[in-house]
């Protein structure tokens, strides 16, 4: 079993950014089948299993912990799916695009803009798995026992988010995580 871990930190407004990486022998389904849930302004968005069990275990510890549920911003949704097939698809792993993009450059350019509100915050939590350890369970477990993953998921200024997973769904195929935390104000 391999396990890598590293930390970033954005200077922009209240944002701060963690990452982990997480190899492993041994898979499950690629989460491909959709379920929909309610966005923030009370629309509806299809999200993988795998996406809908990486909130749901996010709101189950803000639940735990006395905090609101997130709401989902398709926004956030999209840049994070985005972000996650970018990083699958061209074989690196970073907050910034590929192309030195900023993660909040990507929130805008996916209509989640900043320039309207006079309070704004963003954070991003990235993870990537092959096989057990590319679940939803074994990369949120990693996050809560990371002190920056866990203080952006437990963080009571972030309202809304966007879960974004992609991979191949194969034994020894990686699996990409990206959750963009908001909040605009």
């Amino acid at each position: 079993m391999i396990f890598r871990y590293a930390i970033g930190v954005l200077a922009a407004g209240l944002a701060t950014t963690a990452v982990v990486v997480v190899a492993a022998a041994a898979s499950d389904e690629a989460g491909a089948t959709l379920v929909t849930v309610e966005t923030c302004d009370g629309g509806a968005i299809d999200l993988t299993n795998d996406e809908k069990q990486t909130l749901d275990l996010h709101n189950q510890i803000r639940v735990a912990e006395g905090l609101p549920l997130f709401c989902v911003h398709p926004a956030l949704t999209e840049a994070a799916r985005a972000h996650s097939q970018e990083m699958l698809d061209k074989d690196y792993y970073s907050h910034e695009s590929f192309d030195g993009e900023t993660p909040e450059a990507r929130l805008e350019r996916f209509g989640y803009t900043f320039s309207d509100y006079s309070y704004w915050a963003y954070a991003e939590n990235l993870g990537e798995g092959t096989g057990s350890l590319g679940t939803p369970d074994s990369i949120f477990e990693y996050w809560m026992n990371s002190h920056d993953h866990r203080v952006n998921i437990l963080a009571e200024e972030f309202q809304e988010v966007g879960v974004g997973v992609r991979g191949t769904g194969t034994d020894s195929g990686t699996t990409m995580y990206t959750v963009d935390f908001g909040t605009r104000r």
